[in-house]
């Protein structure tokens, strides 16, 4: 699943209990419902082994982690039929169950579902116990003996509602012909399979699959399996797909609507298939190539064919995720999936591919070889993130996308360098906890050390382990510790003892590097951001090099080492040509604190423009993030930051842009009458490639160069250069006036759309209204979203709060709401934080699962102070759920370490003198 890197109506009311109830009574009575209530809580079971149950009641079920393992699914028939009507469905299930030890209980997962009671039967059995844990999304069917054992079959009635909510059955909402219509869509990923049937809902209890659907006779019914067969009956048919391959349950789907597609096929002959609204197909002929692509690329990598007969991807209107890796059904929103050349942006493009490449890697890793359990899902998403890297790589090579990449390891570096932080397997002890580990640590991390692996194991003998991995466990369920047996057997190499100090702790180390004679000595210590230290030891796979690039290879298995100093490595005497760098090119996690000689060589390294592109943001981050744990001075990043005026690579300048725009937040807080001239020498370094680049569009220039392009423009407009800002304006009234204008193509909108919000306020608003007159008129997904996560870009507080408030009208799908929190200036941040207090009863019950957690995310880290993190959390101590609780510690977190930062900030010693003296260089 890709999380988005970019909802209708009010949520209708699903009263689970209620229905249970009903449906009870009127089978007969006999359907208990539980929730969880005082006492009741019993220690979870961290595995799937739980001893069978002959005796005892329905209660010993309660508050596990695990279904217990005495009973398990071999093959589901699957019957539904949606009403998009009334948005409703009704269905009916079979399942072989195959009974492996002596019980009178079957234990399964339901939710959200009316259950039929007088339906139940295992093959003639009738059930004297139908208890429904609510809090767990268990049923519990108890009988009145011990079950007979092999395989039997167990079938139930029930009925649900396609709810608002983007998670199991749902509807999303499209307009065809200037009307609304309603499609059904399924998102199961990762515990919502039980809100659209009654299953075994977790990843180790594959099973096949053979599922039937009636539906109206003009709409397009897709499922993971090629349609077997249709009977029609006047308004209806009746749809029958071919039976799957095993399979789990968060993998199942289902799309109902009206589609259009276009069509391609793989060197192998598998047809692929691109889904559309009507009238938009031709925007999917970009994801498509992408598709044919990837799957002729994984084939060949993992040396296994696509295991389905088809592959179908769906742009959906209404969509929570970036994207769903549903076998050989891939739902996608609607911007990560069509792209047009006319409206749609570089970065699109590359979003897109990366999304579709990202998807189809877990046709292989994920789909046919599944993670045995959550704590395992960055063997899903880890291994799927840096797959998708080495696929664009290879289809659009001069993208350089391994560069751009490393923005991904910082990312990771950032969330990793908490203590709120986690290890990449982590334990999941219910249910509601699986949502939060969909994060940068399991994508962005997971994919980080796979690729220090590959480096250090070469990636001719990673990728033949891979493959043989991939035929070892086809069609079954893996374990990390599986993995590395594999890379061990085919590499002779102790992957394991590597890589469990990776995964199994969190947190990662800084290598300090000390020139002692011709030795760099270097010993690790536990990179925390706040400052403090941990006790983390990792096995360190080093490498470095100096002048020529020779680079040397070290495991630092220790806490303390050394590196010998090659002769290519200068002369230190004569001092400009000596520098050495650790971590070559950022393949490894961990950051470098250099000793004052070590590090004034790299800096003349930069300067004199010795060092690659990915050494070059790396030495970046790691003295910004030892400014922020106050290892290094402010003073010290400046005068690095400096040696970066003129860069021209996208890569660079993307994460320098990163890097300024937290230094002017920082320094407005810590430094109040400094801030203008920190944001006048951020200018100087980026003004010169912007106003090389210029506002337009250049014959043959490179994608990199259309991308850097919106990048600088935006990061002046919003560092307050008048120039920049005045001429987007200038555009963007034209704009308005022309929307064919080629002044402002779709790649610079956002920099003119965001320097027409610098002068809005509530007595001058006319620049917020035309932008809002865009994003009612636009069809374009992208233009919308791009004018959606500015309109809060403003420092008044009215146009803030009306901006905010939309979220709760019809405008604003519910999927896009956590957009329009991006835009948000430090100066408004008071008002949004009432804002959010004030409505967040009523967010927590609109926004299901991980977007309740954007709204958190997104503003409570605006803040600077520890007297604002104590007051936010106080806020918080009667209103956390499990769903957002480890999102909460972290932004919390992140405004305590902002805190200390500007502290240390406000009293270093000769900082003004600093600024003046660099703004006053040539």
């Amino acid at each position: 699943m890709a999380p988005p890197r970019v909802g209708a109506g009010a949520v209708l009311p699903v009263v689970v209990a209620l229905l249970l109830v009903v449906a009870a009574a009127a089978a007969g009575g006999g359907m208990k419902t539980a929730t969880h209530g005082e006492g009741a809580n019993l220690k979870a079971s961290h595995g799937a082994s739980a001893p069978p149950a002959t005796g005892g009641s329905a209660e010993q079920f309660r508050g596990k982690a695990r279904l217990p393992s005495f009973a398990a699914p071999r093959r589901y028939e699957l019957f539904l039929r949606p009403d998009l009507v009334t948005c409703t469905f009704s269905g009916s299930v079979a399942i072989s169950v195959a009974v492996s030890a002596p019980t009178r209980f079957l234990v399964l997962n339901a939710l959200d579902l009316s259950v039929n009671r007088a339906s139940i039967r295992f093959q003639a059995l009738a059930p004297t116990e139908v208890v429904f844990f609510k809090d767990d999304g268990v049923l519990v069917l108890g009988f009145a003996k011990q079950l007979p054992l092999g395989e039997g079959v167990l079938k139930m009635d029930f009925n649900g509602i396609l709810n608002d909510q983007m998670r199991g059955f749902y509807r999303s909402k499209y307009l065809y012909k200037g009307k609304e219509r309603n499609m059904a869509v399924t998102q199961f990923e990762s515990v919502d399979a039980r809100r659209c049937f009654p299953c075994w809902d977790e990843p180790a209890f594959k099973a096949k699959f053979k599922l039937t659907l009636e539906v109206p006779s003009e709409l397009v019914a897709l499922s993971n399996m090629p349609v077997a067969n249709a009977t029609f009956a006047g308004p209806l048919k009746t749809v029958r797909y071919q039976e799957s391959p095993r399979m789990s349950t968060y993998l199942v789907a289902i799309v109902v609507g009206l589609f259009e597609y276009v069509e391609g096929m793989t060197t192998k002959g598998t047809r692929v298939r691109v889904y559309t609204q009507i009238g938009k197909s031709n925007q999917g002929k970009f994801a498509l190539d992408v598709g044919v692509k990837s799957l002729n690329l994984y084939k060949d990598y993992f040396a296994t064919p696509y295991p389905l007969p088809k592959l179908d991807m769906v742009a959906i209107p209404d969509f929570a995720p970036g994207a769903m890796e549903n076998y050989g059904l891939v739902t996608y929103r609607e911007v990560a999936l069509l792209f047009d050349d006319k409206s749609s942006s570089a970065s699109s493009k590359q979003n897109i591919a990366i999304t579709v490449a990202h998807e189809l890697a877990h046709q292989w890793f994920g789909n046919l070889v599944t993670m045995e359990w959550w704590t395992h899902l960055w063997l899903n998403e880890g291994f799927a993130t840096w797959m998708s890297h080495l696929a664009v790589d290879s289809f659009f090579p001069q993208w350089n996308i391994w560069a751009q990449f490393l923005d991904r390891t910082t990312t990771a570096l950032r969330l990793d360098s908490l203590e709120a932080s986690h290890p990449i397997e982590v334990e999941i002890h219910h249910a509601s906890e699986v949502d939060q580990i969909f994060d940068a640590i399991s994508y962005d991390k997971g994919a980080s050390v796979i690729r220090m692996l590959q480096s250090y194991l070469g990636a001719e003998r990673f990728q033949k382990a891979m493959a043989s991995y991939m035929k070892k466990y086809a069609y079954s369920n893996a374990k990390t510790e599986d993995l590395w047996a594999v890379l061990e057997k085919e590499t002779g190499e102790s992957v394991k003892d590597l890589m469990t100090t990776w995964t199994k702790q969190k947190g990662y180390p800084v290598i300090n590097a000390k020139i002692k004679g011709n030795d760099i000595e270097i010993e690790q210590a536990q990179f925390l951001l706040d400052g403090s230290s941990g006790s983390g030891m990792w096995i360190v796979p080093i490498t470095s090099g100096c002048g020529a690039y020779d680079t040397q290879k070290k495991l630092l298995k220790l806490k303390r080492d050394k590196l010998v100093i090659g002769s290519q490595c200068g002369d230190r005497k004569k001092g400009g040509n000596f520098w050495t760098k650790l971590n070559i090119n950022g393949t490894g996690f961990y950051r470098v604190k250099y000793d004052d000689e070590l590090a004034a060589a790299l800096q003349n390294a930069l300067e004199t423009k010795k060092l690659s592109l990915m050494d070059k943001i790396g030495i970046m981050d790691d003295l910004y993030a030892l400014s922020i744990a106050r290892q290094q001075t402010f003073a010290s990043l400046l005068h690095l930051l400096y040696g970066y005026r003129g860069e021209a690579d996208y890569s660079v300048l993307s994460h320098i842009n990163t890097v300024t725009t937290s230094i002017a937040k920082i320094s407005a807080d810590a430094t109040p009458a400094l801030a203008g001239d920190v944001k006048q020498l951020l200018i100087k370094i980026l003004l010169s490639p912007a106003e090389k680049l210029g506002w337009d569009p250049k014959k043959g220039e490179s994608h990199l160069d259309v991308m850097l392009r919106p990048l600088l423009l935006t990061a002046l407009v919003q560092l307050g250069h008048g120039k920049t800002i005045n001429e987007g304006v200038r555009r963007f009234n034209i704009f308005t006036r022309d929307r064919g204008t080629s002044l402002l193509p779709p790649d610079t909108r956002k920099a003119a759309y965001l320097a027409v919000m610098q002068n809005v306020s509530s007595s001058n608003r006319s620049g917020y209204d035309a932008l809002r007159k865009i994003y009612k008129e636009s069809a374009e997904g992208e233009e919308r979203l791009q004018v959606l996560g500015i309109l809060s870009s403003c420092r008044d507080k009215g146009i803030v709060l009306e901006s905010l408030n939309l979220i709760f009208t019809s405008e604003v799908r519910n999927q896009d709401a956590y957009i329009l929190l991006r835009g948000i200036q430090p100066e408004a941040r008071e008002i949004s934080w009432n804002w959010l207090k004030e409505n967040w009863e009523r967010i927590s019950k609109t926004f299901a699962g991980s977007l309740v957690t954007n709204f958190v995310k997104t503003i409570v880290p605006l803040f600077t102070s520890n007297e604002k993190a104590a007051e936010i959390s106080k806020f918080f101590v009667t209103r956390t759920k499990p769903g957002f609780e480890r999102t909460l510690k972290q932004s919390l977190e992140n405004v305590r370490i902002s805190a200390r930062w500007a502290e240390g900030i406000r009293s270093e010693p000769g900082l003004s003198q600093t600024v003046r003296e660099l703004l006053a260089k040539p």
